[in-house]
């Protein structure tokens, strides 16, 4: 019963490592900025100005303004 709760942890430690560095790919890949107001048509042009190259833009409630964020796969 003890093997199994090892193989168990090893496993859920496995996946969380796993998780940890997809998330943390994603965050490099991103690059936001302030733009008030956010919407697709903004932050799209905001990410073509700045010459990014198959983004995919969203937009989030920052700390007091709307951030564009333009993803850049493989950046």
């Amino acid at each position: 019963m003890a093997h199994v709760k090892k193989g168990t942890a090893g496993a859920l430690l496995f996946a969380a490592l796993v998780v940890t560095m997809v998330f943390s790919s994603c965050q490099a890949a991103d690059y936001c900025h302030a733009i008030v107001p956010c919407s697709d048509e903004t932050c799209s042009n905001y990410c073509q100005k700045n010459n990014f190259k198959n983004f995919q833009t969203y937009c989030t409630t920052g700390q007091y303004y709307p951030t564009c964020c333009c993803r850049v796969p493989d950046a």
